[in-house]
């Protein structure tokens, strides 16, 4: 060799084990190649009850936009009347004023009530429609068909109560 003096020893080179690896890969692939050839073999399965069984259908429910936006309204609109109502739950001066429990027992022919009536009802009318909101909110995504059907008979009894509220002689 040139350049080498004789009797001087070189490093000796180290090799790599790249091509035994790449050797080993190669024959990994040619295997599974092999064995794609061949169809999969199904399992066998004992004969039961639920291979002559009929497929489960479950109710469907549609729930679409146009639903869920009219629900979105009555709840906006619902809101509305909720903070109206609130502010009536307080009685003002004027109204125990106007109200006063003497005034409304003899004003009693003529359908007057007292200011804390007034307010009771208020308070009572304000708990019913936030329930009604929170049935409204269930009805957004119901689970079945008879839940729907109940949450709106539900509703229906909410809103007939808060109506009938005020009126004395249904009451009776």
């Amino acid at each position: 060799m040139p350049g080498v003096t004789p009797g001087t020893t070189c490093s000796p080179v180290k090799r790599t084990r790249f091509p035994r690896l790449l050797l080993i890969l190669a024959a990994a692939a040619v295997a599974s190649l092999y064995g794609a050839d061949e169809p999969a073999k199904e399992p066998a399965q004992p004969e039961s009850k639920v291979a002559n069984a009929e497929p489960i259908v479950l109710p469907t429910i549609q729930v679409t936009a146009d639903r869920i936006r009219e629900i979105d309204r009555t709840l906006v609109k619902l809101d509305k009347q909720i903070t109206r109502e609130k502010k009536k739950v307080k009685s003002t001066e004027l109204d125990r004023a106007l109200n006063n429990r003497k005034v409304a027992t003899t004003a009693a022919i003529f359908g007057g009530n007292s200011a804390d009536h007034l307010s009771a009802v208020a308070a009572t009318r304000v708990s019913l429609m936030e329930t009604e909101r929170a049935v409204l909110e269930a009805m957004k995504r119901p689970v079945t068909e008879t839940a729907l059907q109940a949450l709106e008979t539900e509703l229906e009894q909410l809103r007939i109560t808060r109506r009938n509220l005020d009126d004395a002689a249904k009451q009776r």
